[in-house]
């Protein structure tokens, strides 16, 4: 079976999302919380566990919010400074989407990443991005890929 450019077979969809310097800031801070709570953590992971982790109805509700604030600053968007890409489930992905067109028709005009950096500047901080974390994690728990995986594979066939 062949899979589109970005796709794989757990139905996962790599996508890259733009964000300025406050973006990754608001990013950098969320995983030096985790990783001060004891995680082992990488930005990507943080903000996949956001997205799967926040409702649709929160994800509006912020976006309205970033919408109005940029709005009574006269700000427009920042420039980019980096586009981290990450793996989410296709499932995750229908969420943001159907966010953007919620907000289209309320007349506001958004992307996902628009979606993401909203979800960025509100998401939770300390204990509370803790709780949720370890939600994700419990659902999600850790698969090796790549080189990592087969070591684990020869150390189990005790070839290493």
């Amino acid at each position: 079976m062949r899979f589109r450019s970005g796709m794989t077979a757990r139905g996962i969809i790599r996508t890259s999302f733009a964000f300025s310097a406050s973006d990754e800031t608001a990013l950098a801070t969320r995983v030096a919380a985790l990783k001060k709570a004891g995680y082992r953590v990488k930005a990507v992971t943080a903000l996949r566990a956001l997205i799967y982790l926040t409702p649709e109805s929160d994800l509006i509700a912020r976006c309205v919010r970033l919408t109005a604030d940029l709005a009574l600053k006269g700000e427009s968007e920042p420039p980019t400074s980096s586009r981290p890409t990450v793996e989410i489930d296709k499932d995750q992905i229908k969420k943001l989407d159907d966010v953007v067109v919620q907000l289209s028709r309320a007349n506001i005009v958004a992307t996902r990443t628009f979606v993401v950096r909203a979800l960025l500047r509100e998401s939770p901080k300390g204990p509370e991005l803790a709780k949720l974390y370890d939600e994700f994690v419990e659902k999600f728990p850790f698969t090796p890929r790549g080189l990592s995986k087969l070591r684990l594979e020869r150390k189990a066939r005790g070839t290493e």
